[in-house]
């Protein structure tokens, strides 16, 4: 009886699948994903205000929401002439890292860690070298930032080159927390206009 039992729900379920799919279940998901992702721009700028005002930046950079990364909220801007993608992270708070940590230097320490924790894949960085300092003007912020270079573990002779910047503001849930702007390329693409021009951009 108990096998009986099981048989029939191995078949509803797979009857259940097969009408998901051959009822449009599929395309609807996915159309719901897409819409999540890529809402208008005007509708991108309103809701994400609690990352910054996007509403300056240029139509080159697309604008798009991510999926949550192990529990931090992240947008992305694709520089659409050449690809190079920008995303921020919302740290929630400013625990992990803040902007005195570009004061004080301790950011020379913790730059690694972070960004081994910000990754969306399972590679390390090594050789890692701080080449350049420095601090955006944004539209009514400082924003500190620095570039970096690195060897990409498990990946012969594959270098990356990075921007790292940071700013804090207040977040959905009113508590002021750590926005880390990340763009990684191969360092032979490598070009620093396409993120300053989007950070200088923005507003708060």
């Amino acid at each position: 009886m108990g096998c009986l039992k099981s048989l029939i729900k191995k078949i509803l379920l797979l009857a259940l699948i097969v009408a998901f799919f051959a009822f449009g279940g599929y395309a609807f998901v996915k159309d719901k994903i897409k819409q999540y992702q890529y809402p208008p721009r005007d509708n991108f700028v309103e809701t994400e205000t609690n990352f910054a005002d996007f509403s300056a930046v240029s139509g080159d950079y697309q604008l798009y929401r991510s999926f949550n990364f192990f529990g931090y909220k992240k947008i992305n801007a694709k520089y659409l002439p050449t690809g190079q993608k920008i995303t921020i992270f919302d740290l929630k708070d400013e625990n992990l890292i803040s902007v005195s940590d570009f004061l004080t230097g301790e950011i020379d320490e913790k730059i690694q860690a972070v960004l081994n924790k910000m990754k969306d894949s399972i590679i390390t960085y090594e050789d890692f070298e701080i080449i350049e300092k420095g601090k955006y003007s944004a539209r009514n912020k400082q924003i500190p930032y620095l570039v970096y270079k690195a060897s990409v573990k498990n990946v012969p002779f594959k270098e990356v080159i990075g921007t790292f910047a940071l700013y804090s503001n207040m977040n959905d849930e009113q508590k002021v927390s750590s926005k880390i702007i990340l763009s990684i390329v191969d360092d032979k693409a490598y070009n620093p206009v396409i993120v300053k021009n989007f950070a200088t951009a923005l507003g708060f």
